[in-house]
């Protein structure tokens, strides 16, 4: 049975600048039942997330923390609890540390109800204080999310919740959107002078070392050496944007792109996808690509092997392994028969396991069983 009047929500989030965390508060902001549940958005820091979400006719309040240390997000404590009571919250949702952090000091003082935080990532950095504050503040928070089973065995290895503590809700693809787009294909292969014959790599992400941009950038003269048809573009932006620009200006194979709006048709003329991160939640970059059909190559880390089959709906690689990366991306560029086997095989994976639609109703039934106290 549906709630009578609808639950006052407010997704709070560190920062509302492109990425996959900010992407995942405007999927929910956007798509969750009106009917049922009316939906905020407020941040530490703002962002062009923010834009989007006002274009949405979604309500979007940004605090103004001049950056997330600790400090300074519990001096905007006072201006986040009055939000909350002005706005009449009955359910807080955070997203990322920082917003945890704030959310959970701030909802008890202002009386929110019901209180649940997501974890994004299976965050490889050494911050044992996270997991410490998780711990000690268990009680303010009615479930944790984890976007895959891997960050919520990596989290409660550290934080020490017990079972019932936590929820996995993977990651949702719009899988309308993500389809294949032969024009763009045709366009776009021919404004890069891509031959009949090429093979296109493609990564689309932040530019950091997370991401394993500089694995990427070490096999990437060794996988063009061994496949003299194939390019590899890199599109994003981030710190590593100027080692990125400096290597695509030595190796004519290689393009960068920038950071791209149109992600689909940049992934409509690729032939397969690379992902060598360190580490990950569940990678949206990733479920993109495989809803457009594009055999993908990841490291086995974190959050990618969750997507991930290897053999089946993808490759697996060691990560941190540039060799290996670069022959697991030959072997693709030089087998049209592979790339379409596996291609198909993960775009029918996430169309059946990971769709936007099974995301959203897996928070909807998760928001009303917290507010019905179960």
């Amino acid at each position: 049975m549906g709630l009578m009047q609808p639950v006052r929500v407010c997704q709070l989030i560190t920062e509302l600048r492109p990425g996959g965390a900010e992407r995942c508060v405007y999927e929910l902001a956007t798509r969750l039942d009106r009917s049922r549940f009316d939906v905020q958005v407020a941040a530490l820091r703002g962002g062009s997330v923010a834009d989007e979400l006002t274009a949405a006719g979604v309500k979007v309040t940004v605090l103004g923390v001049g950056c997330k240390c600790s400090p300074m997000v519990v001096g905007k404590l006072r201006s986040l609890r009055r939000l909350l009571k002005r706005e009449r919250i009955g359910l807080l949702h955070t997203h990322l540390f920082h917003a945890g952090l704030a959310g959970r000091l701030a909802a008890k003082r202002a009386s929110t109800g019901r209180l649940v935080h997501t974890v994004h990532v299976a965050e490889r950095r050494w911050r044992p204080w996270q997991f410490a504050f998780a711990k000690r503040t268990a009680g303010r928070c009615d479930r944790v999310i984890a976007v895959s089973q891997s960050v919520k065995d990596w989290h409660q290895a550290r934080a020490g919740l017990a079972d019932e503590h936590y929820t996995v809700i993977a990651n949702g693809v719009d899988t309308e959107m993500f389809r294949p787009d032969q024009d763009a294909r045709e366009r776009l292969r021919q404004r890069w002078r891509v031959p009949d014959d090429g093979v296109v790599a493609a990564f689309v992400g932040r530019l950091d070392r997370q991401k394993g941009v500089d694995v990427l950038l070490a096999a990437a003269g060794q996988f063009l050496a061994r496949a003299p048809n194939a390019r590899l573009l890199i599109a994003g932006d981030g710190r590593m944007r100027r080692r990125v620009e400096r290597y695509c200006r030595r190796d004519d194979g290689a393009r960068y792109l920038g950071f791209v709006d149109d992600v689909r048709a940049l992934l409509s003329a690729a032939d397969l996808f690379v992902l060598p991160s360190r580490w990950e939640g569940w990678p949206l970059a990733l479920g993109e690509a495989m809803s457009v059909g594009l055999p993908a190559i990841g490291a086995d880390s974190p959050g990618i092997r969750d997507v991930i089959d290897p053999g089946r709906t993808g490759l697996l690689v060691p990560a941190e392994d540039p060799t290996a990366l670069a022959g697991a991306m030959a072997e693709l560029a030089g087998d049209a028969e592979l790339r379409q086997r596996l291609g198909s095989a993960g775009q029918r994976h996430i169309r059946e396991g990971f769709s936007v639609g099974q995301y959203i109703g897996a928070h909807e039934g998760l928001y009303e069983s917290i507010m019905a106290g179960r």
